[in-house]
């Protein structure tokens, strides 16, 4: 007769591999084709290298790791960086599989635009990201709300949905994020110091609020739909996930995530919740469904970035 701790053992396999067979997460990177430090924009030729190099460790990750990922543009990023040079580093992604959307050309705030001037926003960031869509094969589908604000009042927000739909696009929600904008901002003053020490303190403080932003936010969307809806991580294109994308993935291969594209994604029924949510703020999907599933939940758990990371931007 089999003994009850064997049982056990047995039905925590069991439970593990379903959890395994349930967890999926779809990545997402913004802000195409480089976020550079406020502290390293003088030399174009070295913001180049940077970018182009950064890129080419990020994809080589996401192909040893296997992931399908989206990458959303700012077409003024690549005027800035240098158009050559710029869109070399979108022709990378387009070549290695993986797809691009539009976030805009310069990534302005919708809060303080008008319908019609967020909407030439948008025209204006099909520039280079569509045709090299295209020429791969590929649809060029989703859209991404630069600080996912989707609109502050009523008539914008069911202007540009109505808007975007008539151009084919389809919205990218995301249900993890990890203020790396903010520890990138830190960690490009930090390296711009040649502060190794400081360096390699915050890359281990970003992973850590990264894993804790990882159960918090499937533990939120677990409470708000009552099951584990596939996630969408959203990252940014910078310096620090570059340093640190085998780790940071291995977060998610740790917990039995299985990575899919952004389309597999939302064809989950909690992506076809109405996204009808009117707010000024640009959260998580998750506290977008518990407003709409009239869930209560306690958004002052989400942790915030260590103390010493905001002071570093400052």
């Amino acid at each position: 007769m089999r003994s009850a701790l064997f049982i056990a053992i047995c039905a925590c396999v069991l439970s593990q591999c379903v959890l395994a067979q349930k967890r999926t997460v779809a990545f997402t990177v913004d802000d195409l084709p480089f976020v550079r430090s406020e502290v390293n924009r003088g030399s174009l030729t070295e913001a180049d290298k940077q970018a182009a190099s950064a890129n080419r460790t990020l994809l080589a990750a996401f192909a040893r790791h296997h992931l399908p990922v989206t990458g959303f543009v700012n077409e003024k990023e690549i005027e800035d960086l240098g158009s050559p040079a710029g869109a070399a580093i979108l022709r990378d992604w387009t070549t290695h599989g993986f797809d691009l959307g539009n976030h805009t050309y310069a990534h302005l705030d919708f809060n303080s635009l008008t319908v019609a001037e967020f909407e030439t926003e948008i025209a204006r960031g099909e520039k280079t990201f569509l045709p090299l869509m295209k020429a791969a094969g590929r649809k060029p589908e989703f859209f991404r709300f630069p600080f996912n604000h989707t609109g502050d009042t009523r008539q914008k927000h069911d202007a540009i949905a109505a808007y975007l739909a008539s151009h084919g696009y389809r919205l990218a929600p995301c249900t993890i994020e990890t203020s790396d904008w903010l520890f990138n901002q830190a960690y490009g003053r930090i390296r711009s110091r040649h502060d190794e020490a400081s360096a390699t303190r915050l890359r281990s403080a970003y992973l850590q609020f990264t894993a804790v932003q990882i159960d918090y936010f499937a533990t939120l969307d677990l409470q708000v739909l009552g099951y584990d809806a596939p996630q969408i991580m959203l990252i940014h294109d910078n310096q620090l996930n570059a340093d640190v994308i085998d780790d940071l993935l291995a977060l998610f291969e740790k917990r039995q995530y299985r990575f899919v594209s952004l389309d597999t994604a939302e064809n989950n029924p909690a992506y076809r919740i109405p996204e009808t949510f009117i707010t000024a703020y640009g959260p998580m999907w998750g506290y977008r469904w518990a407003r709409e599933l009239h869930v209560k939940v306690n958004g002052s758990l989400e942790q915030e970035p260590p103390a010493w990371v905001v002071d570093s931007t400052k």
